[in-house]
């Protein structure tokens, strides 16, 4: 489901030691943010640590850990959820003589489809995005 449209365009941002990113869900109906299975998240290689992300969407923020039981807030097709964590150690690049580098930022998001199931259980996918972006600071 569109898999290279996960991450928001433009959207990733840092400040201090703080990093964040909007996504995009790669499924074409909403789901519950207990569908939430996964994150994983690299900026240069190196990972944001997952106990640190935070996941916004429809105004409320939460842990990742909190999501699970979440059967009664829903992530929508149309909305982004922000994800914010602490900036990765070894993950900044020099500035080059263009300006703010590029950064390769990666996800790796995982979801559990509850309407959905198999042989094996609820049905479970995993869908990744890599793209090159500019980092803007944190308003």
């Amino acid at each position: 489901m569109l898999p290279e449209r996960i991450i928001d365009p433009e959207s990733f941002a840092a400040s201090g030691e703080r990093v964040r990113l909007s996504i995009r869900m790669p499924w074409y109906r909403a789901l519950p943010l207990s569908s939430v299975a996964d994150v994983q998240w690299t900026v240069d290689g190196a990972a944001v640590p997952r106990d640190s992300i935070t996941w916004t969407v429809g105004g409320t923020t939460r842990r990742l850990d909190e999501l699970p039981p979440r059967h009664d807030e829903w992530w929508y097709v149309l909305d982004s959820a922000v994800l914010e964590g602490a900036a990765p150690a070894g993950g900044d690049r020099p500035a080059s003589d263009a300006g703010e580098p590029e950064h390769e930022v990666a996800i790796v998001l995982a979801l559990f489809i509850p309407y959905i199931t198999t042989d094996f259980g609820v049905l479970k996918i995993e869908e990744s995005d890599r793209k090159r972006m500019r980092k803007k600071a944190i308003a």
